[in-house]
């Protein structure tokens, strides 16, 4: 099977090529908009290096995983349409001729402010999602529309595992002094996505390749309690789990200011939201339709992070 990823020279475009390369069938060609040879030791993986966002050469393949895409979430909308959407109009072009696309989306589509368990059928275009958000949910419209025959969007929540340089590097960035400082005494409630459940779901796809245009949140089975996931976080970097709260009103004035005076702070306003909102995503349709199982959790893969 020859498969096309994108986003390779990434975690999770990176990942999901030495998983899918460890099938000696599978012909890879993987590109990413950075240098990287860390695909050198596999003979059956081809990389390029290319920006979607400018153009995309027509490719041949079976099989596309669209993993590219920009989530700084200190972007702005230009650059978040730019990375997001017009690249992946680039690309489908490119492979309107294959049969199988998996488009890695994001559970930032849902709006999480009124707290509710989010399912697959809950995402609308609205203010209050960011524009990370937004741009995710006009990428996943125009994967809707492109005509190929197979289409799988996936929506995973805070992607983390060995290799990860978005996540954990903006969680890190909290300790000082061997002590995490945080708005407020935090209660909120999560889904985070360990790789590991994230390839499965990529892998059962591409065995069901059933025609049509189908969602699904992905994501592991625990919700967790972020202050406790943080606080495990902190032990293992510093040796111990030493907070320092900030009051909330403080923390988003600040945070406003910096916001409109366009300085960059450790917590941008949509950071805050992520980290002071309940957001739960259901995995009930990956484990009906697609027999998903999610084997991994994070107080069990914690030794496997960078920290």
């Amino acid at each position: 099977m020859k498969i096309l990823v994108t986003g390779a020279s990434g975690f999770i475009g990176g990942h999901l090529v030495e998983l899918l390369a460890a099938d000696d069938s599978n012909d890879i060609l993987a590109t990413g908009r950075s240098f990287t040879n860390k695909f050198d030791p596999y003979p059956n993986v081809t990389y390029f290096q290319q920006d979607l966002s400018v153009s995309v050469p027509d490719q041949s393949c079976d099989v596309c995983v669209h993993c590219a895409g920009l989530a700084d979430d200190k972007a702005s909308r230009e650059e978040f349409n730019n990375h997001n959407v017009k690249a992946t109009k680039n690309l489908l072009r490119a492979v309107r001729h294959c049969k199988v696309l998996i488009f890695i989306s994001s559970a930032s589509v849902y709006d999480f402010a009124d707290g509710t368990l989010k399912f697959e059928q809950d995402a609308q275009m609205n203010k209050h999602i960011s524009l990370y958000g937004q741009s995710k949910l006009l990428a996943e419209e125009v994967v809707r529309t492109c005509g190929i025959s197979s289409i799988y969007i996936l929506r995973p929540r805070a992607v983390y595992g060995r290799g990860d340089r978005v996540l954990l590097p903006k969680i890190l960035a909290l300790i000082r002094n061997n002590q995490m400082i945080l708005p407020a005494k935090l209660s909120s409630k999560a889904s985070m996505t360990h790789i590991g459940n994230l390839a499965e779901l990529v892998v059962k796809c591409l065995a069901q390749s059933s025609p049509g245009v189908d969602v699904f949140n992905v994501a592991d089975k625990t919700t967790y309690n972020l202050k406790t996931v943080l606080g495990e976080i902190l032990k293992r970097k510093s040796g111990r789990m030493k907070f320092i709260f900030i009051p909330m009103p403080v923390v988003a004035f600040f945070v406003n200011v910096r916001s409109y005076l366009g300085i960059r702070g450790k917590i941008s306003k949509q950071a805050l939201k992520y980290i002071t909102e309940d957001s739960v995503i259901s995995v009930e349709k990956a484990e009906k339709l697609l027999g998903y199982i999610g084997q991994h959790e994070f107080y069990v893969s914690i030794d496997q992070l960078d920290i």
